[in-house]
């Protein structure tokens, strides 16, 4: 135990140490057909852009292939024409959620370093999103052992939707995915199940002002996001949040050395660990321990005493539990720790 908090001490020195980029660079990435990979991960991906520590990428993600809002019966002139451009020779008739930009290759990223995204802005861009909830997965398919799909219209600019008739929920719009590529030996992987090198993680505390920690898994790191959300509950146990079109800015900083085992994050007010499982226990384990071995390496305290300081001060969120891979996330308030 000692040896790993001291690694973990480390890292955090490394954190403030390069945490500060000299300039910033703007790149745009708007979601195209030689722009995207859909519903997986790769490490043997070529990039499609090249960025510095420190740069900033203005993203454009689609969600909704015309050809599954087709499908439904929208009329062509009621599906946006940026739509039509993305998914331009895509497959099938789904609606694609996970139509990811990237892969995103950071320059120096190396195995063992860690990257941080800092996620600047998130709007809702295009005026259509889709909900829907197969019989054969879900939280409740024994309740409902069929399949339902819903378009739903609105106004961006209003930041709420009517998700059914005098319904109307405030959005909050966040990528479902971001992540890294995985190690090689994992070869290709399906995009669906969350895990180390993040990815559907569905987690709707990583707002605008949060900064996401991956590990980095292949030279480059190789960053990709998509699956936009205007808004979605913890757990999201209905099998897909209001699945949309989003815009927004990420700005991603290298951190040279500084080792990361699991997905973390810091809010403007809390500290933010992850555990990733296909039993939803593990994954609260995962969680508690990573911000157990967080707090003990960046606060100096012992860990019986974080033991306790997170039994009374973190809250435990089931992030999912539809991905297969069942997410919990810790939240621990940082304006507890008062001393300086």
């Amino acid at each position: 135990m000692r040896t790993k908090l001291v690694v973990l001490c480390m890292s955090s020195v490394a954190l403030f140490a390069t945490a500060a980029p000299a300039e910033e660079k703007v790149h745009e990435l708007r979601a195209s057909p030689s722009t995207v990979h859909r519903s997986f991960f790769d490490a043997s991906l070529k990039p499609v852009l090249t960025i510095d520590s420190g740069d900033i990428v203005r993203l454009w993600t689609t969600t909704g292939n015309p050809r599954y809002f087709e499908r439904l019966g929208v009329p062509k002139e009621k599906i946006p024409a940026e739509l039509y451009a993305a998914f331009e020779g895509a497959p099938g008739a789904g609606r694609d959620d996970h139509t990811l930009d990237g892969p995103i290759e950071v320059r120096g990223a190396e195995i063992g370093d860690t990257v941080e995204i800092r996620i600047r802005s998130i709007d809702l861009w295009l005026p259509i999103a889709a909900m829907s909830f197969r019989g054969e997965r879900g939280t409740l398919r024994e309740d409902m052992p069929y399949s339902r799909d819903k378009v739903l219209f609105f106004d961006p600019s209003k930041k709420a939707i009517e998700i059914a008739p005098g319904v109307v929920v405030p959005t909050k719009p966040f990528w479902g995915v971001i992540g890294v590529a995985p190690p090689f030996n994992m070869g290709r992987v399906p995009s669906g199940p969350p895990n180390i090198f993040g990815g559907n993680m569905d987690n709707h505390d990583l707002q605008p002002g949060t900064s996401l920690f991956l590990p980095v898994h292949a030279p480059g790191a190789l960053i990709s996001v998509g699956d936009g959300h205007a808004v979605q509950g913890d757990g999201e146990v209905g099998n897909s949040a209001v699945e949309t079109s989003l815009k927004g800015e990420i700005q991603v900083v290298l951190h040279k050395g500084m080792r990361t085992s699991w997905p973390r994050a810091e809010t403007p007010t809390h500290y933010m660990s992850m555990g990733l499982d296909p039993d939803l226990n593990q994954a609260a384990k995962i969680a508690t321990r990573e911000m157990l071995n967080f707090i003990v390496a960046t606060k100096g305290l012992p860990p019986e005493d974080v033991l306790m300081v997170l039994s009374a001060a973190m809250d435990l969120h089931v992030t999912q539990i539809v991905d297969g891979t069942k997410g919990v996330h810790g939240m621990l308030p940082k304006a507890i720790f008062q001393k300086r």
